[in-house]
């Protein structure tokens, strides 16, 4: 495992309880809170009794080291500082979301919660068999179910296997275990031209490492409707989809995402990318916001192309994908974000996400999910799974 994801999933490992003896969250999840509560065992009470403690010791300095990070002023950080020790949150989540008043964090869903609400719906995303983390294996689930998406020319796993000539499109590498964009890489055009799998790999061979698996395939190009907001990068959106009361997949949260500047391959934020709504019914783009810290753009400040001008082409088709795709070929999982990519040739899964975040969607549309339909079907889901587990311990 590369050591980034052994970070993650070290700190993803241990579900936080938000308080001590009572949880502070969002009222939405308020039952789930209680269930945890009373099926606690006295030693586990304790220990959130004491990491509560921890938690109020370590709000000043981390209130302080955020105010910093972002260039919060002094008033800021005091404000900051007496909501999050009244509701247990991050500071860090107090600025990113751009939470004022205390009561507003009853529509939010803290960062840190998320993981744990994950690991109890989604609990196939957290075992090294999810098909989502490797994208080998997720491109051949797409295929196998008529999905589109984009063309696989060829895996890299200490010597090239699978390989189909790509006859002149051009080729991106990727790590099929990567997340956030990491190693992804534009291949030279010349590598597209070439037909003989023992030439093709030595032409791929600077851009490929015997450390990880990859993936070779078509790099996607955006519709005309994107030019001036795309700038060298495939822009994506995340739609990200949940099972409903009938368990059928239901859209819950859009946000599109595009390059800020010139020269990135990848339209993510961790590479100063530019994130904005995008409203369910008509798929129009709102203001966009960096995903960490500054300011908002009505604007791309490049082009200049105005962000209100947006219409998403073939929106309809891309969520009844997004739809079809959990449904269809992606049944074992609850909760999935699609990046879906609007091509000349109509919307494409790039990738699905078992572990979607809530980061994007509560920042860029400046509105928490605990409040929307996404809190009302975690709720849902939550209370389904532990019920589940309930009877299943009893059995």
């Amino acid at each position: 495992m590369h050591p980034a994801e052994l970070a993650y999933y070290a700190k993803k490992a241990f579900a936080l309880f938000p308080g001590g003896a009572e949880a502070a969250s969002a009222p939405a999840f308020a039952a789930h809170y209680e269930r945890r509560r009373r099926s606690r065992s006295p030693a586990r009470a304790m220990l959130d009794r004491g990491i509560a403690r921890g938690f109020a010791a370590w709000l000043p300095s981390r209130t302080f080291a955020v105010a910093r990070k972002y260039g919060m002023d002094a008033q800021w950080e005091r404000q900051a500082l007496a909501i999050a020790r009244e509701r247990f949150v991050d500071p860090n989540d107090i600025a990113l979301f751009r939470i004022e008043r205390p009561e507003e964090l009853d529509h939010y869903i803290r960062r840190f919660e998320d993981a744990g609400f994950n690991k109890i719906i989604n609990s196939q995303g957290w075992s090294r068999a999810c098909v989502l983390v490797d994208k080998a294996a997720f491109y051949r689930r797409c295929a196998a179910h008529g999905l589109p998406h984009p063309a696989v020319h060829a895996v890299y796993d200490r010597g090239l296997r699978d390989f189909r000539p790509a006859r002149g499109h051009p080729l991106i590498a990727k790590p099929t275990h990567g997340e956030g964009g990491r190693g992804v890489a534009l291949l030279p055009h010349a590598v597209s031209d070439i037909t003989d799998q023992t030439a093709f790999a030595q032409a791929i061979a600077p851009y490929v490492d015997d450390r990880q698996v990859w993936v070779i395939q078509r790099a996607l190009g955006n519709h005309a409707a994107l030019a001036d907001y795309a700038m060298d990068a495939l822009a994506t959106a995340r739609l990200t989809t949940m099972r409903n009361e009938t368990g059928e997949p239901e859209l819950v949260s859009t946000v599109l995402r595009v390059p800020s500047l010139h020269g990135p391959v990848i339209d993510n934020m961790k590479a100063g990318g530019l994130i904005m709504p995008v409203d369910f019914e008509t798929g129009r783009a709102g203001t966009a916001c960096k995903g960490y810290g500054g300011g908002d753009y009505e604007c791309h400040p490049v082009s200049g192309a105005a962000f209100a001008d947006l219409q998403l082409p073939d929106w309809e088709k891309a969520v009844a994908l997004a739809c079809r795709a959990h449904a269809a070929a992606f049944p074992e999982y609850t909760l999935i974000g699609w990046d879906i990519a609007f091509t000349p040739d109509g919307p494409m899964v790039v990738e699905g996400n078992a572990k979607p975040g809530v980061l994007m969607p509560q920042r860029s549309g400046r509105k928490g999910l605990a409040g929307q339909r996404y809190g009302e079907l975690l709720a849902f889901n939550l209370e389904r799974a532990e019920t589940g587990r309930a009877g299943a311990l009893a059995a």
